[in-house]
């Protein structure tokens, strides 16, 4: 399959079904229930800190969530990734992961984003007729890289609940600058890096080059918690705009 090929357009129903996929994957994969203080703290609008549910029943609702989730995986596809991806989940939350340094739960991210990313885009591509080519791979190791040396964006804004729940992130070890600049440098290099990989034009350039421009402008000049609250869904928009390459190359961008 040419890389160009990822996103055919005759098979609109693939499309459907890898969201579902993904849908599903977000359900087993936020439900958190031993990050109550962190959360309520960073993110007091998730259900439970905002007692929408509790503790007990979020825990009956994965003992339902995780074995569906596989089943549904047989049915649509991506069961390795599904599986993996449970493990995955497990070593983040359950044995401390994502408290273990920031190299160990960016690694564990990362490693996340490309079963996400290669079991959507298996589907995508038709499960079981189609097999991910040498680019496809070499994609999702790139996705897998964009997030194990850029994700620590994300504890720029939750900096007061990683230090109550004692988590080791960067800007807590090393300092807002560090940070921040451990965050810049890979977003430019992978800005430039993903674009020369897929070949597109001076369009397709500039949509990941333009975002990055707009999104360390902000990390740079914004520094307060509520900026960086904001500055996080620019880093998001950026990400979006490195996955969106793939079609910018189909498009003749």
């Amino acid at each position: 399959m040419h890389n160009s090929e990822l996103l055919g357009d005759r098979h609109f129903p693939r499309y459907v079904q890898a969201l579902k996929y993904q849908y599903l994957r977000y359900l087993q994969g936020t439900s958190q229930t031993d990050s109550v203080l962190e959360d309520s703290l960073n993110k007091p609008w998730r259900a439970i800190p905002s007692k929408r549910i509790t503790a007990n029943q979020t825990r009956t609702l994965l003992l339902l969530v995780i074995p569906s989730v596989y089943l549904a995986s047989l049915s649509l596809g991506g069961t390795w990734e599904a599986v993996t991806l449970m493990l995955g989940t497990w070593m983040y939350n359950d044995l401390g992961g994502a408290d273990n340094g920031p190299f160990v739960r960016n690694l564990l991210n990362g490693f996340g984003y490309i079963c996400y990313s290669s079991g959507s885009m298996k589907l995508a591509a038709g499960y079981g007729q189609h097999e991910l080519n040498e680019t496809s791979t070499w994609w999702l190791a790139m996705i897998g890289g964009i997030i194990f040396t850029t994700l620590q964006m994300q504890d720029m804004p939750d900096i007061h609940g990683d230090a109550k729940r004692g988590r080791l992130t960067i800007p807590l070890i090393y300092g807002d600058r560090a940070a921040r600049l451990s965050i810049a440098v890979p977003v430019v290099a992978w800005s430039i890096t993903c674009p020369i990989f897929w070949s597109v034009g001076l369009a397709g350039f500039m949509l990941p080059l333009g975002a990055a421009t707009v999104f360390l402008t902000r990390l740079f000049l914004f520094r307060s918690v509520a900026d960086d609250s904001l500055t996080w869904w620019f880093w998001c928009s950026w990400l979006s705009s490195v996955y969106i390459l793939p079609l910018a190359k189909r498009c003749g961008f």
